[in-house]
């Protein structure tokens, strides 16, 4: 019998997915991530930035915005002349998951890292697995919009 390879993904719907849980190798399918975003009308980034939360040296960072929202901005003067600096829109609700499979879940008020064991998509809602013995999360991203 043929022994299955550890790439191979479970099912089409996985977009990261544990296969060698003893030595903790997972898997991530980024193509197959952009894609689920941009069909739900999702902005997508991949970007590299060092997230102190998560790690202390820089990661590659896949991020899935699902709302946005006006920047703030900061005041400051200089020889007695006030500036104000305004910022654009910023995510405002979204998933960031670094190469590692270390997720960041912004909700409109909560946010959490959570390591992510499997992570699949049925329609708009993500399904996260947590590792060891995390908490498990569904995400309706519909809800994420408004």
């Amino acid at each position: 019998m043929k022994e299955p390879s550890i790439s191979r993904k479970p099912s089409k719907t996985q977009v990261l997915w544990t296969s060698d849980e003893a030595n903790g190798i997972k898997r991530f399918d980024g193509d197959h991530f952009r894609k689920w975003c941009r069909h739900y009308g999702y902005e997508f980034e991949t970007y590299s930035r060092v997230d102190h939360d998560r790690a202390e040296e820089s990661r590659t960072q896949y991020q899935c915005v699902f709302a946005t929202g006006s920047g703030g901005g900061d005041s400051f003067e200089v020889d007695g002349e006030t500036w104000d600096i305004q910022t654009g829109e910023s995510p405002r609700t979204f998933v960031e998951i670094d190469e590692d499979g270390i997720m960041r879940v912004q909700g409109w008020s909560t946010e959490r890292i959570i390591d992510v064991a499997e992570l699949w998509h049925e329609g708009p809602e993500l399904y996260i697995a947590a590792a060891g013995d995390g908490d498990n999360l569904h995400l309706d991203t519909r809800d994420l919009t408004r």
